[in-house]
């Protein structure tokens, strides 16, 4: 395997809704709340668009892997509907599944509540997603990878931190590029310092949108300067702060490289817009081409995944945009 990523796995439910019900259940769009598994079942009632696999690391993960290049995906599931469901369509993509076995709690679901300015607004119940641990990492993954992506939403619980750490190790031994992507700015918030010491000590690329750079760094707006300080702070670290409509930015040994956004015909669904662009942007760099290749790689495919319902491409859609 070239690729390994370790992240939540969770089946996404798809719902098309108005911005009072967001006032009516409290919820700040755009954002991604941890609920219960009563508030799971309310939603539940609402109907659904779509549903389908989903989980960060696993939306990028899945569509490095139709490119061509050989990943694998490890995650917990249970052995229910869901579950089985969601190791069905890792397979199908040819990635791997690497969780090494089931868990009692049900598998995770994640209720994607999209408005009619295409925002989406996450309502995850974790389930079993978060119950990785020591048993999960096997050292074999690292021997033939190049790079390792972990996703910030894991922080949130301890146990999970413990597996995340060894996989580090091992892909530290094995001198394993680490990836990371910060996930959510309500995610930097709760877990601020574990992330500023990964970047310090662990990560060679990290993946951040404007809202979680300005957790990350404290910053009130943003700026190319404010980027280019904050991450001069760390000389090693490839830095890519999405920016929506604005593109892309990456600092890279105190070079500031922007890329524009790709035209946008028509904005359904902003689900996945980062987990795609990190797809482009490390299948780029696994292939060997420049940032600046990679950055304008990873724009396409996040403006074609926001121009259709829900996070994942079909193969013969990904494999025509590789031409480009």
């Amino acid at each position: 395997m070239e690729i390994i990523a370790i992240g939540n796995a969770i089946m996404d439910v798809l719902s098309q809704i108005d911005d009072d019900f967001l006032k009516q259940k409290n919820l700040s769009k755009g954002s991604m709340s941890l609920i219960n598994e009563e508030m799971a079942r309310n939603l539940a009632q609402i109907g659904s668009t779509k549903i389908d696999c989903g989980g960060s690391a696993a939306n990028t993960i899945t569509a490095i892997s139709q490119l061509g290049i050989d990943c694998g995906f490890l995650g917990k599931v249970c052995n229910d509907k869901f579950g089985n469901e969601f190791v069905r369509k890792i397979r199908n993509t040819n990635a791997k599944f690497l969780g090494n076995n089931y868990h009692q709690d049900p598998t995770a679901k994640s209720f994607i509540l999209v408005t009619p300015d295409a925002q989406r607004t996450m309502c995850t119940y974790l389930g079993c997603a978060p119950y990785i641990d020591d048993n999960d990492i096997d050292q074999e993954y690292f021997e033939n990878a190049k790079i390792l992506y972990l996703e910030g939403y894991l922080w949130d619980k301890v146990e999970t931190i413990h597996a995340l750490k060894k996989a580090i190790r091992y892909a530290k031994k094995h001198s394993v590029k680490i990836a990371f992507s910060t996930s959510d700015s309500f995610c930097v918030d709760r877990n601020k310092a574990d992330f500023s010491n990964l970047i310090k000590n662990d990560l060679e690329i990290l993946f951040t949108n404007e809202s979680e750079f300005l957790s990350l760094s404290n910053n009130k707006e943003y700026s190319d300067k404010s980027a280019l300080t904050f991450f001069n702070q760390y000389p090693k670290l490839t830095a890519i702060i999405t920016r929506s409509e604005n593109g892309c930015t990456v600092v890279k040994n105190g070079i500031i490289t922007k890329k524009p956004a790709c035209h946008i015909v028509n904005l359904v669904d902003t689900t996945g817009a980062g987990d795609a662009f990190a797809a482009g942007f490390l299948f780029k760099i696994i292939k060997g081409d420049s940032i600046e290749e990679a950055a304008d790689f990873g724009n396409m495919l996040a403006a074609t995944i926001i121009q259709k319902f829900g996070a994942r491409f079909d193969i013969k859609e990904i494999r025509r945009l590789s031409d480009f």
